[in-house]
């Protein structure tokens, strides 16, 4: 089949020959990094899961179980020198134990990312496990996703790492694409285009191999690849997706809010979250954010039934630490089209938009660059010694 683009024409030949050299291309210089990042990223679908690998299941007792207040105050005692803000997520997905976040002590101010974990038994009220984030092999794990590290070097280096990650997102949409696009079968021929030949020879088992799991893979990996670039060039995407549907310049991220300190006494967590309750009575608590200090003011995050973010929802109340006052409402139900988007990408990365199902789906398609990897480089390997061999047969 013959193109014709302008002036020039371009056969169908030609055309499949560039999507294979640049198929190739991204694969000999970003595949082994491209393979890193989906291990990593399969790995961390399950972080919290595995962050409570190995400790005993919490189990609720006849007595009274301690308060989120109780809780709180225990932390502190066992942290008295951390005045700032403290982020609490509940028990209930992902995890059966709470997790309390001090999210820039000291010891780690200077690096992109690395807050205080702690895990407290939601029953007990004892604190069971505490550690910096980068100082457990899972942690590490989790951050050789996000940044290749760098965060550790400094926030403005961890940036820079963080930016370098999204853009291989970039790398693998396209290889996806140019994939497809090699893959797709002509004469008839969907049946063995999407099937293994069993009892081949070794080249045609890692050429079935090879584009089944591509194509399999794709039909996640092209979500996985699309939100990871934008996590690190949302500002790039924001213009063109306002284009349709307006987004405001700082949607999703925190206001700037303060308490009026001549309030009074400060208000309890316990008394936050009723207050919480009246904004979203029928949503389920699933984190709170402290006061930072004085002027600080409570974070309360609950989710509406349908939320696609089930660990860290987006309908979330600010409330003066004082007074008791609503200062802000986030409500994911009021987003326009365009917000929702920005709203989705997350779930649309790790799988929670499929509850378990999608993250067991998404980790395993974690596993699909390793696969395409190893059988493309092994099917690249085979063609350069065929055509070796037929060129010292030309040249005797």
């Amino acid at each position: 089949m013959i193109y014709q683009i302008g002036t020039a024409t371009v056969s169908r030949k030609n055309v499949r020959k560039f999507w294979l050299k640049l198929h190739l291309a991204i694969a000999l210089t970003a595949g082994l990094i491209l393979v890193i990042l989906g291990l990593t990223g399969s790995c961390n679908v399950f972080y919290f899961e595995l962050g409570e690998f190995g400790l005993p299941v919490p189990i609720a007792t006849q007595s009274s179980q301690p308060t989120l207040d109780d809780i709180m105050e225990t932390v502190k005692s066992a942290n008295p020198q951390r005045s700032g803000s403290w982020v609490m997520v509940l028990p209930g997905y992902q995890s059966d134990y709470l997790w309390v976040g001090y999210p820039k002590p000291d010891e780690t101010k200077d690096e992109l990312f690395a807050p205080l974990e702690i895990l407290v038994d939601p029953y007990s009220g004892n604190i069971v496990s505490e550690h910096f984030w980068g100082q457990t092999f899972l942690s590490l794990i989790y951050e050789l996703h996000a940044d290749f590290l760098t965060g550790k070097f400094g926030a403005d280096v961890g940036e820079i790492g963080f930016k370098i990650v999204s853009f291989f997102g970039a790398f693998l949409f396209i290889s996806c694409l140019s994939g497809i696009y090699l893959w797709w079968p002509r004469g008839g021929k969907l049946k063995q285009a999407l099937t293994v030949k069993l009892g081949s020879s070794p080249q045609r088992f890692y050429f079935d191999l090879h584009k089944t799991a591509g194509i399999y893979g794709s039909a996640l990996l092209l979500f996985i690849a699309f939100t990871g670039f934008v996590f690190g060039y949302d500002n790039y995407v924001k213009p063109l997706v306002s284009f349709f549907s307006p987004v405001k310049p700082d949607h999703l991220k925190e206001p700037k809010l303060n308490s009026n300190i001549t309030g009074g006494q400060p208000i309890s967590i316990v008394q936050a979250v009723a207050v919480a309750d009246k904004v979203f009575p029928n949503a389920e608590l699933r984190g709170i954010s402290t006061p930072d200090g004085k002027e600080g003011v409570y974070m309360v995050a609950k989710r509406q039934a349908g939320e696609a973010n089930r660990r860290r929802p987006r309908s979330k109340v600010w409330i003066d630490q004082y007074s008791g006052m609503v200062l802000a409402v986030q409500d994911p139900n009021r987003f326009t089209t365009g917000e929702t988007f920005f709203n989705l990408l997350w779930p649309l990365h790790d799988g929670q938009v499929l509850g378990i199902a999608g993250r067991i789906l998404w980790c395993v398609s974690g596993f699909a660059p390793l696969i395409l990897y190893v059988t493309g480089i092994l099917r690249w390997m085979q063609k350069r010694t065929a055509k070796k061999l037929m060129y010292s047969g030309l040249n005797p």
